[in-house]
């Protein structure tokens, strides 16, 4: 059965079944009627924030402070973002994680590269830029829960050399992306691993849906 055969049954479906849960439920409201119809289709279309380049993409994600305690926590906000980029077709062309990696212990005075130059070297045309404002696994400091937080400020810049790179957004802080997840006992199954890998696939799905069309109610 092919991709368009299944897709086209799954439209006619809806289309046939809305209707006869409408006539089983003669006495909801307009209120509850919306709902119902968000909920089976997923809600509004929401736009892409800003489309990019069909081109070379640096995810640069920059944590100054050093503020990620746990290490692989950066490498699964990449792999989160490039894989949906890639699933959702708004860039099949990002730089891998580990080439930016090497440029930065191979490249001389790279901390005094500026990002556009960074992503110039690495070949790309366009750099989003994620810098890290707020990272931590703990409710608070010494307390026996996990209440994992991230935060973040999101840009994209051009490589071009010109005075002003900022193609998106155009405020100077950038788009402010905050994640968290649920309150768990430290002494679950749960490990400080687990929450950190949870907390950087949501940060990575919310800062890849800024640069796709999705549905408001997707998750």
């Amino acid at each position: 059965m092919t991709t368009e055969f299944c897709c086209a049954k799954s439209r006619l479906a809806s289309v046939l079944v809305l209707p006869a849960l409408l006539v089983l439920l003669p006495s909801a409201g307009c209120v509850q009627t919306a709902a119902l119809w968000a909920n089976m289709t997923g809600g509004d279309v929401v736009e892409a924030k800003y489309k990019l380049m069909i081109e070379p993409l640096l995810i640069l994600i920059d944590d100054p402070e050093s503020l990620v305690a746990e290490p692989r926590a950066l490498r699964h906000v990449h792999k989160k973002i490039s894989d949906e980029f890639l699933e959702m077709n708004a860039n099949r062309r990002v730089v891998p994680f580990e080439d930016w990696r090497a440029l930065q212990r191979s490249a001389k005075n790279y901390d005094k590269l500026s990002i556009r130059q960074i992503g110039e070297k690495l070949g790309t045309k366009q750099v989003l830029y994620i810098r890290v404002k707020r990272f931590t696994l703990h409710a608070e400091p010494g307390a026996p829960l996990f209440k994992g937080d991230f935060s973040v400020r999101v840009k994209v810049l051009t490589t071009e050399r010109k005075p002003d790179v900022r193609l998106w957004p155009r405020d100077e802080a950038g788009h402010r992306i905050s994640v968290s997840t649920d309150a768990i006992p430290t002494d679950g199954d749960k490990s400080a691993d687990d929450v950190a890998k949870d907390l950087s696939d949501k940060l990575g799905h919310a800062v890849a849906r800024l640069f796709y069309q999705h549905r408001e109610l997707e998750e």
